[in-house]
């Protein structure tokens, strides 16, 4: 007891006597475990957000994006005196880019809008989705394509049995919508005439010149103008809630939707480091494009989404780290509570030759003390919540219907999180100081306290 005076006391002081003391501890110690645990639970799945939106979009998306120009180069088949027509191909600039050594592959595509009409003859239904056409021997893509891929494989080659080329839709697009599975058939209508076709159709409306024969000619002729469909069968579904809006068809298909002949809207290119993409744009990337191409990184595509969720992040760090400071507030009205309570007791202690700042140290232990108690508490409970996350998000939405990260809104059919050791040691020995310095505004007061006034009052 000599040896540990300060533990000894700290201890003795802290043991619940059934008095409101102890219940005023009690809650302190709970108010850390508290504060701790939702800290440690919103972190974690802040990060494990963000570390899926990395995934999702890495899975999906080509680490750099090599396009022309197309708004100063609306006629991407009109030579351009300043760069010239081979120097200018999408073939040429394709083979300068695989040279580059962080390049993995570089593979053509076609994007843009497409209008789709699929089911049963009597009920047709009709869809807008962004179209991706790709080669059908892309390995990256179809490498991470196959990672979320649900049903099916990775097939946009012809079928000669159906008659027609594969495509790719998600699982999201085929539950919203009854009779898309393995095996449906769509037809794709390109939008690029769709626009001017409509204002033709209601300029010919408004003509009051036209009569009524004239004008069903009119819009006979307008509709006859649109693009032959191209028939595809689904071959495989994938999982991504975020591009659940896009249907994937062969290079050929979105080329001739486009009518772009053998061009294409731009270079998919795979790197060894997807982290490295703006450097190695930067760097390597623009120094071979000629002056009608640009390059664009799936970080600068997405940076408002990655730096929205960071700042929220931060925020949650800032707002809940004041729970575990009321809690360390409330460490401190206890132990100033004991102050008042035990001060004979702590006069006779020094009367008796107990040293200054081993009557501090009994305060300052017992701030360790809850500080302790409550970061092991906190981050096994958060441990526990971590782990049955999921199951208690089902248990809520069905007894309570409450609907907790939905996946329409983020994009993540399970909650996400992932624990990192730095973000633990934050929190939990955040909590741990603020307790102990808790203890300080106590020990200051037991610190000038006169024993021979302590026993006399």
């Amino acid at each position: 007891m000599l040896k540990n005076f300060s533990l000894f006391i700290a201890l003795r002081y802290l043991k619940p006597k059934r008095t409101y003391v102890s219940i005023i501890t009690l809650i302190s110690i709970v108010g850390v475990t508290l504060g701790v645990t939702v800290l440690i639970v919103v972190i974690a799945v802040m990060t494990g957000f963000e570390k899926k939106l990395e995934q999702v979009i890495l899975g999906f998306e080509p680490h750099l994006r090599v396009e022309q120009q197309r708004t100063l180069y609306p006629d991407r088949r009109v030579e351009i005196s300043d760069v010239g027509r081979e120097d200018g191909r999408w073939d040429v600039v394709r083979e300068r880019l695989k040279a580059i050594p962080e390049v993995l592959s570089a593979d053509p595509y076609v994007m843009g809008q497409v209008l789709l009409q699929f089911g049963p003859e009597d009920a047709r239904r009709q869809a807008a989705l962004t179209m991706m056409g790709a080669a059908e021997d892309s390995a990256s893509l179809k490498k991470r394509i196959g990672e979320i891929l649900q049903e099916g494989e990775f097939d946009l080659g012809y079928s000669a049995e159906e008659g027609k080329f594969g495509c790719l839709v998600s699982l999201q697009f085929a539950r919203n919508n009854p009779g898309i599975g393995l095996g449906a058939h769509i037809e794709a209508f390109s939008t690029v005439d769709v626009a001017p076709i409509v204002g033709d159709l209601l300029a010919a409306a408004d003509n009051d010149k036209l009569s009524d024969e004239d004008l069903r000619e009119r819009v006979k002729q307008l509709t006859d103008s649109i693009q032959t469909p191209k028939d595809l069968v689904v071959k495989g579904i994938f999982d991504s809630a975020r591009y659940g809006d896009t249907i994937l068809v062969p290079l050929e298909t979105g080329q001739d939707l486009y009518e772009l002949d053998t061009d294409v809207h731009g270079i998919a290119l795979e790197l060894k480091d997807p982290f490295m993409a703006d450097l190695v744009n930067r760097d390597q990337v623009r120094q071979v494009l000629p002056g009608n191409w640009i390059a664009v990184s799936w970080i600068q595509r997405h940076k408002q989404l990655f730096d929205t969720v960071r700042n929220e992040r931060g925020m949650m760090y800032f707002v809940l780290f004041f729970i575990i400071l009321v809690a360390a507030f409330s460490t401190m009205n206890t132990m100033i509570t004991v102050t008042v309570q035990k001060r004979q007791e702590i006069g006779v202690m020094k009367a008796l030759g107990a040293r200054v700042w081993q009557i501090v140290g009994v305060f300052i232990v017992q701030g360790m003390i809850v500080g302790c108690i409550g970061s092991v508490s906190g981050l096994g409970i958060a441990s526990l919540v971590l782990h049955y996350r999921n199951s208690l998000r089902d248990f809520l939405a069905e007894r309570m219907g409450l609907s907790i990260f939905p996946e329409e809104m983020y994009g993540v059919s399970e909650i996400p999180a992932q624990i990192v050791s730095g973000d633990l040691a934050i929190i939990c020995m955040g909590a741990f100081v603020l307790c102990t310095l808790a203890a300080l505004p106590p020990a200051y007061m037991v610190a000038r306290l006169d024993p021979a006034r302590a026993l006399r009052d």
